[in-house]
């Protein structure tokens, strides 16, 4: 790396840092205020309080990354130009690619670090801070073992979707158990629903069961059954329950995908659409940096009085609004099944990416 591209680097970097511990500090500050008063009612420690917040950056630095990205390169560019130091550099022979090249590599590090972190350690992080948060801020059970799982939905074999109310893993317990049966067209056959279903010599046994068999137009056929016990061929163990009770956004590409490969044994179409465009938007997510420093890239250069400054930041702030615009819009009508999932992940950062590049190349 030149010696130019060093400064350049080091300079963008500063700025960067300084953005985004000035972003994470108000993330915790404005966090903490909306806490205080289950904080002041239940009086978790100290320690406690600083895991919390510990664990919550990894999700606060990949959210406001970009932002901070943005900012940093409106400054240092802005302020190497007001200084004329990108006239000089272009008056020397330098092209425009040569003096961004250390913003846009900057780009290219940082995106593959959010998507690292992302993978590795934001999964484990945020399951810890809602753990913390729930169990030692909130104080809502008397135990660590008491905490249940709450409002699990899972496809399962044989073509079946659970839904648990809540799962209590120390006693292998559910509570408020529904089981929806369905056929190779994905009609619901025979719904089971459960007041209770406990894991007994490796087996699931029913409490207070009712089992519908539905025909067609989906209505009901004779009476339901009703059982006070019964052993149910269930082939889900509670650790499968525990297993595939991960949040989305908890999981990684790894996992998602995995995931992903079981569903089209149930044929639940809509559902793998969703979740294939969720398993695009992990791989999307992190390099909104990228795009995001090179759409600032040509209103920074542009730069030259404080007025054009003030509407420059402007124009970019509102381009990069845009962004996410069409980045949620895109989403949304890939989750509806009207664009392909990665199309729908990728789309907004293909267009701004291109038109991104488009404008570097014709800064002048």
């Amino acid at each position: 790396m030149l010696i130019l591209d060093r400064y350049l680097f080091r300079s963008f970097l500063k700025s960067f840092l300084f953005c985004l511990i000035v972003f994470v500090f108000l993330f915790i500050i404005i966090d903490i205020f909306g806490s205080l008063q289950e904080i002041l009612r239940n009086h978790p420690s100290i320690l406690k309080i600083f895991e919390l917040y510990l664990y919550a950056i990894p999700v606060i630095i990949s959210q406001t990354a970009p932002i901070a990205a943005l900012l940093a390169t409106l400054f240092t560019l802005g302020q190497m130009n007001q200084a004329n130091e990108v006239i000089a550099m272009r008056s020397s022979g330098l092209s425009i690619w040569h003096i961004v090249r250390p913003f846009v590599l900057f780009g290219l590090i940082l995106s593959l670090a959010i998507f690292v972190m992302n993978e590795t350690i934001t999964p484990y992080a945020q399951k810890m801070s809602k753990f913390i948060k729930r169990y030692y801020v909130d104080k809502a059970y008397e135990s660590v073992q008491d905490v249940p799982l709450e409002n699990v939905a899972i496809y399962g074999y044989d073509n079946r979707l659970y839904f648990l109310n809540k799962f209590y893993p120390k006693t292998n317990t559910i509570e408020g158990l529904t089981i929806l049966e369905h056929d190779a067209e994905q009609n619901v056959r025979c719904k089971v629903y459960a007041e209770k279903a406990v894991w007994r010599n490796n087996r699931w046994v029913l409490y207070q069961c009712f089992i519908y068999y539905l025909g067609d137009g989906q209505r009901i056929r004779g009476e339901p059954l009703y059982f006070s016990d019964k052993v149910y061929r269930i082939e889900e163990t509670p650790e499968d329950f525990m297993r595939q009770n991960i949040p989305v956004e908890n999981m990684n590409v790894k996992d998602l995908a995995s995931y992903i490969s079981r569903l089209p044994e149930t044929g639940a179409q809509n559902t793998i659409i969703r979740m294939k465009v969720d398993l695009f938007q992990k791989t999307s997510s992190p390099f909104t940096s990228f795009i995001i420093i090179l759409l600032g890239i040509p209103s920074a250069i542009i730069v030259r009085r404080r007025a054009v400054a003030f509407s420059s930041i402007g124009l970019c702030m509102g381009i990069s609004f845009l962004f996410y615009v069409l980045f949620a819009v895109l989403t949304a009508l890939g989750k509806a099944g009207v664009l392909p999932p990665f199309l729908a992940a990728w789309g907004s950062h293909i267009i701004f990416g291109g038109a991104a590049l488009y404008l570097i190349a014709h800064t002048q």
